[in-house]
């Protein structure tokens, strides 16, 4: 007897032991329930399913010995048919709470109820689920071990699930909670890195200014300088020029963008500038399609490009030097054309700080969105294309 007792002892500690690694298993699982077979099985209804049944088989299995109905069926010989019966009793239950609670998550997915009111609802949901399921479960378990395994009565039984539903709810809410903060960090995150790179932008576009807009003060102001003493209305007449010039960079310094309207109009401006200067060796010309004329293109894109017509026709050759300025829409973008009659472009061009800059501001503004093309054949011209169109709202 003593004997029999014994190694009813050292079997009843080998099922806690087992029943402790179950425990463990189940918590694990939990742990990685949103990545548990996502590769393996492409239908996430059905792979939440698998993993919500494997988790539901190792915590009842494990909180087995806990219950009263599990010591009736030990003592009394039915363990073989006391954990089948667990087993489908928890599958019972997983199948079913899981997908109504699953339904209605959905469900509340596509609403704008707050949190706390998803999550009562939800936790509502899972605990009457669970208290339903306890109807046939307690059924089942008086038809099949109510015979000497003192098995729960149907309020106890109800007692039993509503606490469990409660400890399944709260495990959801809190599960959903902590994805929340996650997902509220990464996007305060995301938000932060959005400004540091706007910051970013905005400080590598301020120094192209910087770079572009000194060299030509400094070039504008000595040829002032020089007009000064050969002929005073020459030299006001350039002033002003570069003044409206400017005036352009310096009210709109806030903005990377400019119509191409303004862009075209400040161009003409430079090259006035330029024509005071040199008198009649230099003429040049802008044409415009009618439709292209508030569509947004960077700021100073077009005076560059001209600047390097002007430095390297009229100023190393010293011959009549014409630049044509073209802007036309081309299909979703816009081409954008300067050519003029200097010397051929070298078979191995280097671009220089200007030209660079405006492969910089194209980068910043119109990544991946634009091509930049220099022909000697049939007329030497720099051909800008942006294959983006934007447009000044309030210009329409």
């Amino acid at each position: 007897m003593d004997g029999m007792k014994l190694a009813q002892f050292e079997l009843l500690l080998i099922l806690i032991l087992i029943s402790t690694v179950l425990l463990f298993a189940g918590m694990y699982l939990l742990a990685k329930f949103n990545r548990l077979f996502r590769r393996s099985i492409e239908s996430e209804l059905l792979r939440k399913n698998i993993a919500v049944w494997m988790i539901a088989i190792c915590f009842i299995t494990s909180l087995a010995p806990t219950t009263p109905n599990f010591y009736g069926a030990f003592y009394e010989g039915k363990l073989a048919i006391f954990y089948p019966f667990e087993w489908v009793t928890a599958t019972l239950d997983s199948f079913f709470v899981f997908n109504i609670s699953w339904l209605v998550i959905q469900y509340l997915d596509r609403t704008k109820l707050s949190f706390r009111k998803r999550m009562g609802i939800i936790l509502f949901t899972i605990i009457a689920c669970s208290m339903l399921v306890a109807i046939p479960t307690n059924y089942l378990g008086n038809k099949y071990l109510g015979e000497g395994a003192s098995f729960n009565s149907l309020h106890v039984s109800l007692l039993f699930n509503f606490y469990m539903g409660c400890i399944i709810g709260l495990v959801y809410i809190t599960m959903s909670y902590v994805d929340l903060e996650r997902k509220r960090k990464l996007d305060e995150k995301e938000l932060e890195v959005s400004k540091l790179q706007g910051l970013k932008t905005k400080a590598e576009l301020d120094a192209l200014h910087s770079k572009i807009n000194p060299h030509f003060l400094y070039n504008a102001l000595n040829s002032i300088a020089d007009l000064s003493v050969t002929d005073g209305k020459k030299a006001r007449k350039m002033t002003i020029a570069l003044a409206d010039l400017f005036r352009y960079s310096i009210n709109y310094s806030d903005h990377n963008y400019s119509t191409v309207q303004e862009e075209t109009q400040m161009a003409g401006v430079y090259l006035e500038i330029e024509k005071i200067r040199f008198e009649d060796q230099l003429n040049y010309s802008i044409h415009l399609d009618n439709d292209v004329t508030h569509y947004l293109v960077p700021r100073f894109l077009l005076q560059p490009v001209v600047e390097n017509a002007v430095k390297h026709g009229l100023k190393a050759t010293g011959k009549m030097t014409e630049i044509s300025i073209s802007i036309k829409s081309n299909g979703n973008g816009l081409q954008i054309s300067v050519a003029d009659n200097g010397p051929a472009f070298p078979d191995e061009l280097t671009p220089g700080y200007g030209v660079k800059s405006i492969y910089d501001k194209l980068d910043l503004l119109f990544p991946g969105s634009y091509e930049i093309h220099f022909t000697n054949l049939p007329e030497k011209k720099v051909t800008m294309n942006i294959h983006k169109l934007m447009k000044n709202e309030p210009a329409i």
